[in-house]
């Protein structure tokens, strides 16, 4: 691989430290329209250089372009103007597969999976045709132990090719979608927001996957709303902001956090800036209370004791497998609860399903948005209103104006990005989701809410956005859990912190008393 010169490899515009001398991708002008919205609409002298054995951070607001940027070279969408050069030639994919044919893979942020199929089905998906025998028979043989040494090369040894997807976890099914993306052996590696989908203890693996593969000459475009990431794992990195390209720049010690956020946003943005005020619980009124609390599928947490004010943020923080999710789950009436009680307002209560719990005004936020969140083909005014119903019949009919009253607002006070309430939520930015799947709770008035991960996979200004509606809730004295992956979210947003490990409570820490990482970390490990 040719090497640059030392004269040119300080030309950030150009060049990145240590890359080979021409770009393997080429971005040029790019536009993409869609009915209401420039996704894309880049100057007709923008560009932007991607090359092999290098780290290419991509970064913006959610809504900026980036995820519409890859989907572009992939195929999934057609661009409306501009032009991609790929090893030299004009190029353009009519489809993912034709794509991944000419090198080029993709980890995406919300992973598309056939569930009801195993995992060597979906590493090998519209790809089975190279299993086939000479009379056309699939060799099911060989498919998984071609499955299995992809899945071994990788490290997730612990995955079963027979295993079906969606009884695969959340982390899993992730780690199944990297396999499928390396499984083609690519010359260029598309990676959108994955880290914010994998647990902490996996993060640094994943970093050094990406660091052995661009070591070996692959060309990686690594979208990321971690700041800290892209500072820390990119060669250079690459601004948008509403669509347009507004900077490029090569990662060197000129280049701080607080840099990057300056150009992504167009503002200041203190990183590290959480709430507002540092006033403590508004009550002393304790809205929810466990005693000795048991459950969760395969007893996931044991005789958890633990209370909620009034206008109070308590966090629960935990490894994977510590059980704070399935607590969660619990609480909302989604998981079994085998030991223990639960008091709601003074009362002792036990919720038979999720239906029952929004009844009661107690919202959840799950960590797997699209999934369990939103019904993302369905448009914002029906998501809205999947918690809201009960404000908006009238005879057993639902007040349509109502309806779409209720979700003008909700876009209006969260701020959310979208052409309007009638758009396809599938058509969105992650942040904007995010905000959507929030918006069910705040407009259902809930008077307690169970929070897990609420800004994974979002921008760095939409997650202070999201923090400020969190303070704001606070604020209006309802009872807040905050289930989180992020100490420093939790430090930076809770009255109280919880520990979990194996299931159970293994410390309490008061804000402003004894809130640090290392003592937090300490009980979880």
């Amino acid at each position: 691989m040719v090497r640059l010169p030392e004269y040119v490899k300080g030309n950030a515009d150009l060049y990145c430290k240590g890359c080979a001398l021409e770009p393997i991708i080429t971005f040029k002008g790019i536009k993409k329209y869609f009915p209401g919205t420039k996704a894309l609409d880049w100057d007709p002298q923008d560009t932007m250089e991607v090359y092999p054995g290098e780290i290419h951070g991509l970064v913006g607001e959610n809504g900026a372009g980036k995820s519409t940027l890859l989907q572009v070279l992939m195929g999934i969408y057609t661009r409306t103007d501009g032009e991609i050069i790929y090893k030299g030639n004009a190029f353009i994919a009519h489809n993912a597969l034709e794509a991944e044919d000419h090198g080029i893979s993709i980890i995406m942020q919300q992973p598309n999976f056939a569930h009801n199929m195993n995992v060597a089905e979906n590493i090998f998906i519209n790809r089975s045709t190279k299993f086939k025998n000479a009379i056309g028979f699939l060799n099911l043989k060989r498919q998984h132990e071609a499955a299995r040494k992809v899945l071994d090369d990788l490290g997730y040894d612990h995955i079963e090719t027979h295993s079906i997807v969606g009884q695969l976890s959340f982390e899993e099914r992730k780690q199944v979608e990297i396999a499928r993306a390396f499984s083609s052996n690519p010359k260029v590696l598309l990676v959108d927001e994955t880290s914010a989908a994998v647990s902490k203890e996996s993060v640094e693996e994943l970093y050094q996957l990406i660091r052995k593969k661009r070591d070996e000459g692959i060309a990686v475009i690594y979208i990321s709303h971690f700041i800290d990431e892209i500072h820390d794992l990119c060669d250079r990195v690459t601004i948008l902001r509403d669509g347009k390209l507004v900077a490029k720049l090569l990662m060197d010690e000129s280049v701080t956090e607080d840099v990057i956020i300056r150009n992504m946003v167009g503002r200041d943005v203190n990183s590290s800036s959480y709430r507002a005020s540092e006033e403590g619980r508004k009550t002393d009124e304790v809205i929810l209370q466990t005693k000795r609390l048991s459950g969760g599928r395969h007893q996931m947490f044991m005789d958890v004791d633990l209370k909620v004010h009034r206008g109070e943020i308590v966090g629960i923080a935990g490894i994977g497998g510590s059980g704070s999710s399935e607590f969660g789950h619990a609480l909302f009436g989604n998981a079994p609860i085998t030991h223990g009680e639960i008091l709601y307002k003074g009362e002792k209560i036990k919720f038979h399903s999720p239906s029952e719990a929004i009844r009661s005004r107690v919202g959840y936020l799950p960590k797997d948005r699209d999934r369990e969140g939103l019904i993302v083909a369905y448009d914002l005014v029906m998501n809205i209103s999947q918690a809201n119903l009960w404000r908006m019949h009238r005879y057993s009919f639902i007040e349509q104006k109502q309806e779409r009253a209720i979700a003008e607002d909700s876009i209006k006070n969260l701020r959310i990005k979208t052409p309007s309430a009638k758009t396809k939520v599938t058509d969105l930015s992650g942040g904007n989701r995010q905000k959507v799947a929030i918006s069910k709770w705040t407009a259902n008035e809930s008077d307690f809410l169970i929070l897990n991960s609420p800004t994974r996979g979002v921008d760095v200004g939409a997650k202070y956005e999201i923090y400020r509606i969190i303070e704001h809730l606070k604020n209006e004295n309802k009872g807040i859990l905050l289930i989180s992956d992020e100490l420093p979210e939790l430090i930076g947003m809770c009255d109280r912190i919880y520990s979990f490990r194996n299931g159970m409570v293994s410390g309490e820490f008061i804000r402003g008393e004894n809130f640090s990482e290392e003592v937090v970390v300490a009980t979880m490990v």
